[in-house]
């Protein structure tokens, strides 16, 4: 964004977005779009928790990518180094892939065999070589630009291509209180902040002449919320398909997280008989002595 250097030196990032490189710190480059990279840290981390008995384990691997995207999120904007973008965007797409995985292979029985997830994770591993091997042509502007291009269209692509998924499991859900709505802020905020986006990155100049609202920044608040939100109605569709009885709660208002009705059962060693039942159980034991 300017020529003013600090600790990591000139960026050599594919974008320097519209924030005053070391304005803040000498130590962080961006610190307001790395200040707000530990909103994505914490929904990774809440969602783990809340959702780390009674769940699927594809969906703690999706709440670890979230997290693996604020740390790689905090690691490039500090920097502003080429390399570090990777650490940023290979786990958006993996997360893209986990999460793609758990909408179609969401029915008590598997519709596809052992091929799809295994292809998914080639695709991923494949994707993250290639972004790779065009970084070891950071200094070239046209090569960082191809590299910047193909993972933006590829991350588009995914994310409509879920998003779809997710509107199909909505209408299918929508006699189910909260899943509606919880669709409806999701994408609210979701749009918000990509517009912010977008406006960061094409209209730069024009905001900076006037007062810059580091939309960036916001967008990291907005994607970490609205993705983590869309997430939980994939939860909440897997959960009930399973017949775990899942309800949508929340914390402080603003926070939802999928609760399962029956929790109080379902981790208790053995569930406790009623005094009806230990009787007929005694009787079927005297009947057998």
């Amino acid at each position: 964004m300017n020529s003013t250097v600090g600790f990591w030196g000139e960026p050599t990032s594919t974008v320097d977005w519209c924030e005053n490189n070391y304005e803040v710190s000498y130590y962080i480059a961006e610190f307001f779009n790395t200040l707000s990279s530990l909103c994505l840290i914490c929904a990774g981390i809440f969602g783990s928790m809340m959702h780390s008995k009674g769940f699927d384990y594809r969906f703690s691997l999706c709440f670890i990518a979230i997290t693996f995207i604020g740390f790689g999120s905090i690691l490039f904007h500090g920097t502003l180094i080429f390399p570090f973008e990777h650490f940023d965007g290979i786990p958006m797409i993996f997360y893209l892939l986990i999460l793609f995985y758990s909408v179609n292979e969401n029915k008590k029985e598997r519709k596809f065999g052992n091929w799809f997830p295994i292809t998914l994770f080639l695709w991923g591993l494949i994707f993250s070589i290639l972004l790779i091997f065009l970084g070891e042509y950071y200094e070239n502007r046209i090569m960082k630009l191809v590299e910047f291009y193909i993972f933006q269209g590829t991350f588009f692509l995914m994310s409509i291509c879920v998003y779809l998924h997710i509107i199909a499991i909505v209408i299918n859900l929508k006699d189910e209180k909260g899943i509606g709505a919880l669709m409806i802020r999701g994408s609210i905020i979701f749009l918000i902040g990509y517009i912010g986006w977008n406006i960061d990155y094409h209209f730069c100049t024009e905001m900076n002449k006037i007062l810059n609202p580091q939309l960036h920044a916001w967008w990291h608040v907005t994607a970490s919320y609205s993705c983590y939100s869309l997430l939980l109605i994939a939860i909440f569709d897997r959960s009930k398909m399973l017949g775990k009885n899942p309800k949508i709660k929340w914390v402080c208002i603003i926070l939802p997280y999928v609760g399962l009705s029956d929790e109080s059962e379902q981790y208790l060693p053995s569930k406790v008989m009623s005094s009806a039942e230990r009787e007929l159980l005694m009787q079927e034991v005297s009947v057998e002595d």
